[in-house]
């Protein structure tokens, strides 16, 4: 008897164990596939972000490409907004590439609003920059107070977050990415045709 418990114990042990693998098994395999816009999240958009809660697009003004106020609910269509600044490689790297994306959209249909965040003394030197790097194709935009940022809760630099026309922020991207490939412009298609702008 004592032979048999010191046999069964184990068998019974490993039976339930390999219930335990295969029931996470199916529960990982029945996940539900990714649907809509989140469904685009792959190759280089693959870090994007869909969150269930999301902070309200930020409402103080900004100060434009001639210092003139403006507010991000000023822009129709689909806004880009991206967080960068001239003391982040990535944010200068990434930044050929934005004005790429901007070229291939009407800007009525989509506004990419490159904001630095740059330190007062360092504007004319980012103005410069964002116009080289740029081809002068993006406007350039900045907060002296830096409250964009803050309640953009943004957590790092780059990080580029994309409102729709009625302001709900769609998703968010934090890091560096190529915003010409093939699955960014899917992607952005995807958002303009959802918001009702492809005519």
């Amino acid at each position: 008897m004592a032979k048999l418990t010191r046999i069964s114990i184990p068998v019974m042990l490993l039976i339930g164990l390999s219930a335990f693998v295969h029931a996470c098994t199916q529960a990982g395999g029945s996940k539900e596939p990714e649907v809509g816009l989140q469904s685009l999240a792959v190759g280089e958009m693959s870090l994007l972000q869909f969150r269930d809660e999301v902070p309200p697009q930020p409402s103080e003004p900004i100060l434009g490409p001639d210092d003139n106020e403006v507010r991000l609910s000023d822009f129709e269509g689909v806004v880009v907004v991206n967080f960068w600044g001239t003391f982040c490689p990535p944010c200068v790297a990434e930044m050929p590439t934005l004005a790429d994306l901007q070229s291939k959209y009407d800007p009525d249909k989509l506004k990419v609003v490159a904001i630095t965040a740059d330190n007062r003394q360092d504007i004319e030197k980012a103005r410069k920059q964002l116009a080289e790097l740029s081809d002068d194709r993006l406007d350039f935009f900045y907060d002296p107070q830096r409250g964009i940022i803050y309640d953009s809760a943004v957590g790092g630099f780059p990080t580029t977050i994309v409102y729709g026309p009625d302001g709900k922020e769609i998703a968010r991207y934090e890091g560096e990415a190529d915003w010409v490939a093939p699955e960014t412009i899917a992607f952005f298609d995807a958002v303009i045709e959802n918001a009702g702008l492809n005519g």
